[in-house]
């Protein structure tokens, strides 16, 4: 009898898994907002629409999610004839449905946000814009409310990049909070920088730059994210969109600030492609902090020598060692053109992966314990859906 139990709960919790609707959000710059759900168990797996909103504004670039509150952040760039965006939160209703709150003005083409807790208990919530090169701070109020950004920051360089098309002037394209919660890191890959700030820990701003990472010539960082060891040393990856390489640097803090020592770095697919021809877009640390996830626009991008020699864009996996440096265990299809971003769930054994030049969000099985994506082949692709427009971002609700 207690065999006999056990074997039910062990398939009804497999049941309940494999059955249960798990949901996400999708952000496509035609100007909607999708939530979408994903149902089924492996291969039987769908992914669908359940709902769209327009409410976001004319051009959604961004999103953050405040899961224990039920709040979702929309930050919108504006069109190529606007004068500025706008921020905008949203409810989450219980099947997933998204009614705004509140809207707020946010800098034109802002791409990247993210929210963070001061140790006063305030929330801040810092932007960044990429065709203006600008950065706005907000204090995001209870059950989404909003007000007019405090600070507005117009970021400049003094000369132009090795790559004068793309470095010519600032161009900001990512925020990330540093491990103790004291410094804002903007990614500048006009500017071949990390931008370091300081916040104000009670009323957000003023921020205050400091000394910043100053990267390797016509890198053109994009995205970045910390990793600690388990000897609590503490090290930043980002990508260089420019250079399609890699990049890993040890950070210690001194002075009030943060020093830098670069690691290693690693061409994101292969040192046989041409800086600028092939870039990268994303990189993501899986949970579990020992592999990293970085998306390539190999295939689809024009000037690429290898432009539409195959089916998709690319994902490089990378184990991390313990002393910062990467090995390179899988180089595998997107599943589409264009992976401008992709996200881990919180188990680490899925990965969703939005796609801008052929609208669709593309969920892969993982491997945790080897950190490979299972191939299309092997059952890996486990959903795909198609969205009115380009999907520049894509998150799970957890």
């Amino acid at each position: 009898m207690c065999r006999l139990y056990l074997l039910f709960t062990l398939l009804s919790a497999l049941w309940i898994t494999c059955s249960s609707a798990i949901q996400l959000f999708a952000a496509h710059s035609d100007g909607y907002l999708s939530t979408l759900s994903l149902k089924g168990c492996g291969n039987a797996s769908t992914l669908s629409v359940t709902s769209t909103t327009a409410a976001c504004a004319d051009n959604p670039s961004s999103l953050n999610l405040d899961f224990p509150n039920r709040v979702l952040y929309c930050l919108d760039r504006g069109r190529s004839n606007a004068t500025e965006g706008s921020l905008n939160s949203f409810a989450i209703g219980a099947d997933g449905t998204l009614v705004r709150i509140a809207r707020v003005s946010a800098p034109f083409s802002g791409v990247t946000a993210d929210y963070f807790d001061a140790k006063s208990g305030v929330r801040g919530y810092v932007t960044a814009s990429y065709n203006k090169s600008a950065m706005a701070s907000y204090i995001l109020g209870a059950n989404g409310s909003l007000t007019e950004p405090l600070q507005i920051l117009l970021p400049t360089i003094n000369q132009t990049g090795p790559v004068p098309l793309r470095q010519d002037r600032s161009y900001l394209h990512h925020v990330v909070l540093d491990p103790t919660n004291r410094f804002l890191l903007v990614a500048d890959l006009g500017g071949d920088k990390i931008r370091v700030y300081k916040y104000d820990q009670n009323d957000i701003a003023p921020l205050e730059e400091i000394s910043p990472l100053i990267t390797d010539a016509g890198a053109g960082p994009r995205h970045a994210a910390f990793w600690k060891s388990e000897n609590d040393d503490i090290f930043l990856f980002f990508n260089g969109e420019l250079s399609q390489k890699v990049y890993s640097y040890r950070v210690e803090y001194k002075d009030g600030g943060l020093s830098w020592t670069k690691v290693y770095e690693h061409a994101a697919i292969s040192d046989d492609l041409p800086a600028t021809k092939a870039p990268t877009s994303e990189i993501a640390i899986s949970p579990d902090g020992r592999f990293v996830v970085v998306s390539n626009r190999d295939v689809s991008f024009r000037e690429s020598p290898i432009f539409q020699s195959g089916p998709t864009d690319t994902l490089s996996t990378f184990s991390i060692h313990g002393n910062g440096t990467l090995s390179l265990v899988q180089l595998v299809p997107s599943g589409g053109w264009s992976p401008r971003q992709c996200s881990f769930n919180k188990a680490g054994d899925m990965l969703a992966v939005g796609h801008q030049n052929n609208n669709t969000v593309v969920i892969w099985k993982r491997n945790v314990e080897s950190g490979k994506i299972v191939r299309e082949e092997d059952g890996g692709r486990i959903g795909e859906v198609k969205v009115s427009g380009a999907v520049v971002f894509s998150m799970w609700d957890e």
